[in-house]
């Protein structure tokens, strides 16, 4: 029986021994040729900017789009830049709260695999997997190589949820148990809040997990089937309701940006496909992902992963674990058994397998001859590269490695030969743990690090809304920010007299306006549901004007104040309303 003293052990030697993987997070410098670093910056100098506006869930980011903005968060899950704007407003600048999340997300995907890998298989397959899992190149990939950065926190949180779920199935059958319910929920809330595209992509595997859960404890009987279904199904569905704040805007709205060009060109899925030699190739490299075999960066599973797991079956010792005594039977399918005779723990003798068996199924997911599969899955195109699944791998071979380690009667001989495989992995994955140092650029901290993204990325990355009919190429605000100037958010289109910028927020600006005769006012500012304008204090109808759907507004003669506010709208404050009392319930049940 593991003591309190022996599992602090263990995290201390994981902790210990994740440090090559975030060492080089430490220096000065930063890796700015990654893929996604830039992005991961100034992502959250545009979320500080609409938090000290006064949101406190912010949605929309300013300096998109040439200072048009955007409607970033959304759609885009915002929870690991929330956390990251915490650490900012603590004192760190914003590349050292992005360091130090990143940090703290390599150390909490450790811990998190390690409480999942031993309630399957034991304390010291939990210590193998935790570092195979840190150390698993797709991992590293996307700290060094992508950055990027939501996905990166969110595969921290991916073992926390099926350990969350595992517990909740594991429980004994008694009249309630709605305390796991609602932290199982709790944690798969965090995920969907963390990135959206991982919590996609991970749920339909939750899913089989749980019921190959539930039929490991329950066997053939439908009427715990049911039952066990029941709890998992309502902390699936508190789960959403937590994340509603974010999960109702993001689907009710997509359709008020061009989805489309997030979905086409360079992110078309079916151009994302992985061939089998690439699965095997130990080729590193840090360039981006191109059609077919033109690829630079790694898609390996891992040759440590893949040796650990080959072993793991070779000498897999069948019922890794023990259960309570069961007596199910066939015929028992369709008549409730009695509380007593029912599973009380889920620890199952092929749990290996399984893994192993969601592995091979996501491999070939990810390859061309899954095509026709992935036409036909409505949310397809939202993942946009099958090679993310590569982090659905990265997570079940991690536990089937683990599984080599398995409870034995031979302690010490396990013990030693754990770590000795620890050494193993830490060596073996050192070489991939190097990143390119860059310097930190001018303005990496600054809207302008946003501006001069789009200069460089015109014909693909600059965001447009619905309302949107052209592209913009600029903005009457682009030399302004090149220059270091304040920023004009409006301007009279129609008719004479003065304008003088008061504010301009993350998501509101204001300004006074001197006319003789009434006029024509643009704000600089994409239309898109929930702006709200407001002339002295009252409420004023707007209208966007083509091409590129700006917000426009009448205005009397005589000096006004014009005040332009990012609101809320319907389905944006039932989701909030949703997420306020389901947060609350959990946070009641869990303390009382």
């Amino acid at each position: 029986m593991y003591s309190i003293k022996q599992h602090l052990a263990n995290l201390w030697l994981i902790l210990a021994l994740s440090v090559f993987a975030w060492a080089p997070l430490l220096t000065p410098a930063y890796f700015f040729k990654a893929h996604d670093a830039r992005h991961t910056v100034f992502y959250l100098v545009e979320f500080d900017q609409t938090f000290r506006d006064g949101f406190g869930w912010p949605r929309w980011s300013p300096d998109f789009a040439f200072g048009y903005g955007y409607p970033l968060f959304n759609i885009y899950a915002p929870l690991a830049i929330y956390a990251a704007e915490i650490l900012h407003l603590l004192g760190l600048s914003f590349i050292d709260a992005v360091k130090t999340m990143f940090i703290l997300a390599t150390i909490s995907s450790g811990f998190g695999m390690y409480g999942l890998t031993r309630a399957l298989f034991g304390n010291s397959a939990g210590l193998l997997a935790a570092l195979v899992y840190i150390y698993v190149p797709f991992h590293l990939v996307d700290i060094f190589v992508r950055n990027a950065y939501a996905e990166y926190v969110a595969l921290a949180v991916v073992p926390f949820v099926f350990w969350a779920f595992t517990n909740l199935i594991a429980a004994p059958l008694r009249p309630k148990k709605w305390d796991k319910v609602v932290l199982a929920g709790l944690v798969y809330a965090i995920l969907a809040l963390t990135h959206h595209t991982s919590f996609f992509t991970f749920t339909p595997f939750l899913m089989v997990y749980i019921v190959y859960l539930i039929v490991a404890k329950t066997g053939l009987s439908l009427f715990y089937f049911i039952k066990e279904g029941f709890y998992a199904l309502s902390a699936g569905i508190w789960g959403v309701a937590v994340a509603a704040i974010y999960l109702l805007p993001t689907i009710v709205e997509k359709n008020d940006i061009k989805v489309e060009q997030w979905t086409s060109g360079s992110y078309n899925y079916l151009d994302h496909f992985v061939y089998f030699s690439q699965f095997f190739s130990p080729m590193w490299g840090y360039g981006y992902a191109g059609v077919g075999l033109q690829d630079d960066f790694s898609y390996q599973l891992g040759v440590v992963a893949m040796v650990l797991v080959s072993f793991a079956l070779l000498f897999r010792k069948g019922e890794k674990t023990t259960s309570s005594t069961s007596t199910f039977k066939p015929h028992m399918f369709l008549k409730p058994v009695r509380f007593w005779e029912v599973k009380t723990l889920t620890l199952h003798a092929n749990s290996d397998l399984f893994f192993l068996g969601l592995t091979v199924v996501v491999i070939l997911l990810m390859s061309p001859m899954a095509a026709p599969i992935w036409k036909v899955i409505p949310l397809a195109m939202l993942v946009q590269f099958p090679w993310r699944l590569l982090g659905v791998t990265a997570f079940t071979m991690s536990i089937v490695a683990g599984a080599l380690l398995a409870s034995s009667s031979n302690l010490v001989a396990q013990k030693s030969m754990g770590y000795l495989l620890l050494l193993v992995v830490v060596l073996a994955s050192f070489p991939y743990t190097l990143p390119q140092y860059t310097e930190i650029p001018d303005g990496a901290e600054t809207p302008l690090a946003v501006i001069n993204w789009d200069r460089e990325s015109i014909t693909d990355r600059v965001g447009m809304v619905s309302v949107t009919e052209k592209q913009p190429q600029t903005s009457p605000m682009e030399q302004q920010y090149l220059n270091h100037e304040p920023l004009t958010v409006a301007e009279i289109i129609i008719g004479h007299g003065s304008l003088e910028t008061l504010h301009h927020g993350g998501a509101s600006s204001q300004v006074k306006v001197s006319a003789p005769e009434p006029i024509t006012v643009q704000f600089y500012t994409y239309d898109y549901p929930g702006w709200q304008v407001t002339l002295d204090g009252q409420p004023l109808e707007h209208r966007y004007q083509p091409p590129f759907g700006l917000i426009t507004v009448d205005v009397p003669s005589g000096d006004h104040v014009l005040y332009l506010r990012m609101g809320s709208t319907p389905i944006r404050t039932i989701g909030t309303i949703i997420s306020g009392l389901a947060l609350l319930v959990t946070m009641y049940m869990l303390i009382f």
